[in-house]
C-alpha cells in the first residue's frame, strides 16, 4: 500500500511539477536574453519595441508606436530578437513591392466605371424623393 502512494507521488511529479519547472526556466531564459530593440508582446496583447530594461526594479519600457509604457518584467508574454524581426520585415517588404508592381499594371479605366455605377443610384434616389414630394402636395 505504501509503495502505491510513493508511485502516485512520483507520477504526479513527472506529470505536473517537472513540465511546469521546465516552462518556467524557459521563460526566465527568454527574459534574461531580452535586450533593447527587441519586439515584445505583453500579457494584455500590446505589441511594441523594448526601449529600456531595469533588471533591478524588474521593469521594462516598451515603445508602442511612439507611446512609452512601463511594464513589470513578468508582464512580458513573448520576446523576439531585433535581428529576427528585421529579416522578417525585409521578406514582407519584398512581397509588398511585388504586389505594388502588379497593382500598377491594372488599367486605370476600372475605377471610372465604378464611379459611374455609383452615381446612377444616387440620381434615381433623387428622382424618387421628388416624386414623393409631388405626391404629398
Amino acid at each position: 500500500m505504501l509503495i502505491f502512494i510513493v508511485i502516485l507521488f512520483v507520477g504526479m511529479y513527472f506529470i505536473s511539477i517537472r513540465p511546469q519547472k521546465k516552462q518556467q526556466q524557459k521563460r526566465q531564459d527568454m527574459l534574461k536574453q531580452m535586450d533593447k530593440g527587441d519586439k515584445v508582446v505583453t500579457l494584455g496583447g500590446i505589441k511594441g519595441t523594448v526601449e529600456s530594461i531595469d533588471r533591478e526594479a524588474k521593469e521594462v519600457v516598451v515603445d508602442c508606436d511612439g507611446i512609452y509604457l512601463t511594464f513589470d518584467l513578468n508582464f512580458i508574454r513573448s520576446a523576439s530578437p531585433a535581428d529576427n524581426v528585421k529579416d522578417a520585415t525585409n521578406k514582407n517588404a519584398k512581397k509588398v513591392e511585388a504586389s505594388d508592381d502588379k497593382a500598377d499594371e491594372k488599367p486605370a479605366e476600372e475605377p471610372k466605371e465604378e464611379t459611374k455605377a455609383e452615381e446612377k443610384p444616387a440620381e434615381e434616389a433623387k428622382s424618387d424623393d421628388t416624386k414623393s414630394d409631388d405626391a404629398e402636395k
